[in-house]
């Protein structure tokens, strides 16, 4: 129990990064703060015994960096892919639901490196976010779900006012 209430901390304080990368208006800063959130979920992770969600979120932070670093070249995509589904699968100790993690990161370093969109990032991150939020719940890292519901809901609002501005 005492585990499953330090991974809940750790991950209200990555949500914490998560939140604010959306809120800064500088693409440096905003991957950044994911590197920050990724740091900070991976430590969760570990708490909450989910080794896929931590291997994948290691491999999210070197992502970010190389984001962050305009350094993020298709071959580095494919790096990152097939350590995700390589390491993910080899550490899940979470079955079915283990698989999200690694279908989210995959999902969202496809979005880092091909959406060129604001409304396909968008889209991206709203998506990413309810994958997390299944695995979040299956994992008993409630405050993580939570955070991730109100990010997802001003994701969707913003998808709204996107909409309706370019019509």
């Amino acid at each position: 129990m005492r585990l499953i209430l330090l991974g809940n901390i750790v991950s209200a304080f990555a949500s914490v990064f998560l939140a604010a990368s959306c809120l800064v208006n500088n693409k440096r800063r905003a991957y950044l703060c994911q590197a920050a959130e990724s740091v900070l979920l991976v430590i969760s992770s570990l708490l909450l015994r989910s080794w896929a969600g931590a291997s994948t979120q290691l491999i999210a932070v070197y992502r970010n960096v190389e984001v962050m670093e305009d350094r993020f070249s298709g071959r580095k995509l494919l790096i990152c892919t097939l350590l995700t589904v390589g390491i993910g699968l080899a550490v899940n100790n979470r079955g079915l639901i283990g698989l999200i993690p690694i279908a989210a990161t995959i999902q969202l370093s496809f979005c880092n490196r091909y959406a060129r969109s604001l409304w396909g990032i968008k889209w991206a991150f709203f998506f990413n976010g309810l994958l997390y939020i299944v695995y979040s719940l299956f994992i008993s890292d409630y405050a993580y779900a939570i955070a991730l519901m109100a990010i997802c809901a001003g994701c969707l609002t913003s998808l709204v006012h996107l909409r309706r501005s370019q019509i």
